[in-house]
């Protein structure tokens, strides 16, 4: 059956379990056109965009806005001047009423700044398919955005059924629309406090809607699934979105459930990759502040479509915070007592990236936007003595958190108690070390130091053992 044309609604890609427009609709709502805050379903509309200031100085900017069933908007601008050394950022978490409509993309929230709004552009009476324009303000009025938002490609229905499992127990409908016109404008307060400016901007962008019976939270918590997510738009006109959902012990299994690839043509056919095992993680960031670490470098390698891609952040420090600086209010005060701990809590990574390498046998270049839930761990581990006997010691030690998208390398150091080295052996990849050199010194205190790290060293551990040999 072909398909029919994406910009007529009502639209339906046979095969799929959307429909339009009530899909672009909310679907879980209280009395009154509230949205229901239950954490046993999620929903979210959100828009991730790169766009260039006309005129001026040549900046770019990053516009992010996302809105929760549970009260809960992000919004974050980011700047990097002509030379793509970056600026600063704007950022606006905010916690109000939210209020969708259940027919289409229409939406009011609430909060203390004022009150945003989300609605699908209308032609006269008539809506227009996927096209909405989007007007937003943070709480404490440093900065506000208004967007144009228009559609340019046939909405991509995740996986090709547009419903998904998700990890052990969820699930979520889920539709990106991967190639969006953006134009606009941004109102910002300049970064050396001497008053706002507001700029006119142009670029792309990438929607996504997700609703269902699944739950995550940016929240740390170690007992919980966790993931990463990333919209890849290449200037030839393709997009590929990639997933990678953790379970709790770090296992990331080769099934629907936990990830995989979805790839969308220029000419807008689809395909997809299920398993996360071509998305590798290559260096890590930590921190300062959260003391965090998250990815920082990763690799996609997919044969089957002839592509190798490289991907890295423009930025290293692109968090987005949970609590944000309200206005000077009772309830500013209050997020003030809260912010430490909410930033430790439920700060998380959400930024631009460039793309490069090649995509279906072609040099190919392009920009990227990651959402990074997961946080890693530094590697914990206990030495043990598995063997004694006279010129023949074996050590091992295992790993007690281990991922799958960590490889460590491990050294070896053996050394005397007042620390002078005997044996310094680097680039283990087996955690045994076996000691059979009669040179050793035998029946004296030694002490056996293994440090596990990541390839690039940011993650790391470290474990001693006292030991005579004989």
């Amino acid at each position: 059956m072909p398909n029919p044309p994406w910009d007529v609604w009502p639209y339906h890609r046979p095969g799929s379990a959307v429909i339009f427009p009530r899909d672009e609709g909310w679907h879980r709502l209280l009395p009154g056109r509230v949205a229901n805050p239950a954490l046993s379903d999620m929903e979210w509309v959100y828009l991730n965009s790169h766009v260039k200031e006309q005129g001026g100085a040549g900046r770019t900017f990053i516009v992010f806005a996302a809105y929760f069933t549970q009260g809960l908007r992000f919004l974050v601008v980011r700047a990097w001047d002509a030379q793509d050394k970056y600026l600063g950022a704007w950022t606006g978490t905010a916690w109000g009423l939210l209020r969708p409509s259940p027919e289409r993309l229409d939406l009011t929230f609430k909060h203390g700044g004022g009150t945003d709004t989300w609605k699908t552009k209308l032609n006269g009476n008539d809506a227009v398919p996927f096209a909405s324009e989007l007007s937003a303000i943070d709480d404490a009025g440093q900065f506000k955005v208004q967007l144009e938002i228009t559609n340019k490609k046939r909405p991509y229905e995740a996986g090709g059924r547009g419903y998904l499992p998700f990890g052990k127990r969820g699930a979520f409908y889920y539709y990106s629309l991967t190639r969006l016109a953006v134009t606009g404008s941004l109102e910002l307060e300049k970064l050396d406090g001497s008053g706002t400016e507001t700029i006119s901007v142009s670029g792309e962008g990438w929607y996504d809607h997700q609703w269902g019976p699944f739950y995550v939270t940016p929240l740390r918590n170690k007992n919980r699934e966790q993931y990463e997510w990333m919209s890849i738009q290449l200037d030839s006109g393709d997009e590929i979105l990639l997933t990678t959902v953790w379970e709790a012990n770090g296992d990331t299994p080769g099934l629907p459930a936990y990830g995989g690839a979805g790839l969308i043509r220029a000419d807008q056919t689809f395909d997809k990759l299920v398993g996360s095992n071509r998305w590798h993680r290559k260096r890590f960031w930590r921190s300062g502040k959260q003391h965090a670490v998250y990815s920082a470098e990763w690799t996609f390698e997919a044969p089957e479509w002839n592509t190798s891609l490289v991907i890295k952040p423009r930025y290293h420090d692109q968090l987005t915070p949970l609590v944000d600086a309200p206005p000077p209010t009772l309830l500013g005060t209050v997020s003030r007592l809260f912010e430490g701990w909410a930033s430790w809590l439920g700060d998380f990574w959400e930024g631009s990236c460039r793309v490069t390498g090649t995509f279906n046998g072609q040099p190919a270049t392009g920009l990227a936007f990651a959402e990074l839930i997961k946080r890693y761990e530094d590697p914990q581990f206990r030495i043990a003595l598995v063997r004694d006997e006279p010129n023949l010691t074996v050590l091992e030690w295992r790993v007690q958190n281990p991922d799958e998208q960590v490889p460590l390398t491990y050294r070896f150091f053996l050394e005397k108690e007042d620390g002078s080295p005997i044996v310094d052996q680097a680039g283990l990849d087996v955690p045994v070390m076996v000691l059979d050199d009669p040179s050793l010194p035998k029946n004296t205190p030694l002490v056996a130091r293994v440090v596990a790290s990541s390839l690039d060293g940011t993650l790391s551990g470290v474990d001693a053992f006292t030991l005579q040999l004989r």
